[in-house]
């Protein structure tokens, strides 16, 4: 087995995240919610909580909403079952929502599968409503790991705009940004009704370098379809007005009126601009179409470098896909909390030796002779990214350090 040296790599992502002239970019993933903790009240009880369940969590409240009685299966029930027949995951709500969409493309106004058109597509609204309350949530402070990211977005002059991309439907990181004034465009142009402008997303170039480019390639919370059909970010929901959140990627021509595909081309652009670095952070590699964008990508510009952060164990079964990435992409590094691949090699960290290295707290973690390296947790991330931009966090500890467990 390999050894890495912890300290070197954190260095080393120290150095890049300190560029100004170097395209950088982060993509925030449904693990990422998971870091803000609030206190809720769950039955008559206290308790911390994250501020957004993830995709296995969301799905569990979808289930508890939409299953009908025993003997008296819902819709949502025979969707599932529909799911586990083709042996799919029916703990993944995008799966589910991708099946529905494909089987309402096959019935058109009849009936697939025992289940009618109508039907699906009154699921698909039921849904997306639950989706959307549970996400829309606001952050709870101005020192959130968001907050972090938008503060070091927006620290320094850069010749290179930062891209945040986003497979999340909440507004979290419109809320940090706009509360941390750091200036920003998503492809909307307007204020009451914005309304999307493709030619403004294709050539960027044009907008200043200092706007940080929010691209939401799953949709979002706040974009809407108006009366002709075109894409408009609005808070207001017009009584049958549809959700555009998490593209079925079933038609090319729908996909292509959407901003979706538009989304995705801007992290394949990004990632064939000369010497881009790209931070992943809460995705665990589970969309085979932004897999295949990544891996195409750094396939085809060696300049290119991704690191992805994963939380917890790096042999866990959910990141198999990502291991089967890194191993075969030699410029694609993932780093778990006691195990990374670092140009296809597997190895675990190695033990520190020497003084403890200036760090903020939760990134490096010595419990005896295990290293951990903690950046898979979005709020140790975050610490890293507030020390860089120079303001110091109210809630970090000024001593630096590293931590023991």
């Amino acid at each position: 087995m390999n050894l890495h040296d912890p300290i070197r790599q954190i260095g080393f992502i120290q150095q890049a995240l300190s560029q100004n002239r170097k395209p950088i970019g982060f993509f925030v993933g449904a693990g990422c919610p998971l870091s803000v903790r609030v206190e809720r009240d769950v039955e008559g009880v206290m308790t911390n909580m994250p501020l957004i369940q993830d995709v296995a969590g969301l799905t569990k409240v979808i289930d508890s909403k939409l299953k009908g009685l025993a003997g008296a299966p819902s819709t949502w029930d025979k969707v599932v079952a529909v799911v586990k027949e083709d042996e799919g995951d029916s703990t993944n709500i995008e799966l589910v929502l991708s099946t529905i969409r494909l089987l309402r493309s096959v019935a058109g106004n009849g009936t697939v599968r025992g289940l009618q058109s109508d039907e699906l597509r009154a699921l698909d609204e039921s849904i997306c409503g639950v989706i959307s309350k549970e996400v829309d949530v606001a952050l709870p402070g101005a020192d959130t790991p968001y907050h972090n990211l938008a503060v070091w977005a927006r620290s320094i002059l850069r010749e290179q705009p930062v891209h945040l991309f986003t497979t999340n439907y909440d507004l979290l990181l419109e809320q940090a940004l706009e509360e941390s004034a750091a200036p920003y465009f998503d492809g909307f142009i307007g204020a009451r009704r914005a309304f999307f402008d493709l030619g403004a997303v294709e050539d960027d170039t044009l907008l200043p370098p200092r706007w940080a480019r929010l691209w939401k390639i799953h949709g979002s919370l706040n974009w809407r379809l108006d009366e002709a059909g075109g894409v408009v970010r609005s808070d207001e929901k017009p009584t049958g007005s549809s959700y555009l959140i998490y593209p079925s990627h079933l038609k090319y021509d729908q996909s292509r009126k959407m901003p979706y595909l538009a989304m995705l081309d801007r992290l394949k652009a990004f990632l064939l601009k000369p010497s881009a670095i790209l931070f992943i952070c809460g995705y665990s590699f589970a969309d085979e179409h932004i897999n295949d964008v990544i891996c195409r990508s750094l396939g085809t510009n060696s300049t290119a470098h991704v690191f992805a952060f994963m939380f917890g164990d790096l042999d866990d079964e959910k990141y198999l896909t990502g291991r089967k990435c890194a191993l075969s992409t030699p410029n694609l590094s993932m780093l778990g909390f006691e195990k990374a691949i670092i140009g296809r090699n597997p190895g675990t960290w190695r033990p520190h030796d020497g003084d403890p290295p200036a760090l903020p707290p939760k990134i490096f973690v010595l419990d005896g002779t295990i290293a951990s390296v903690r950046l898979g947790d979005f709020a140790a991330f975050g610490n890293l990214l507030r020390s860089l931009s120079g303001e110091q966090d109210r809630t970090s500890d000024p001593t630096g350090a590293f931590d023991a467990a």
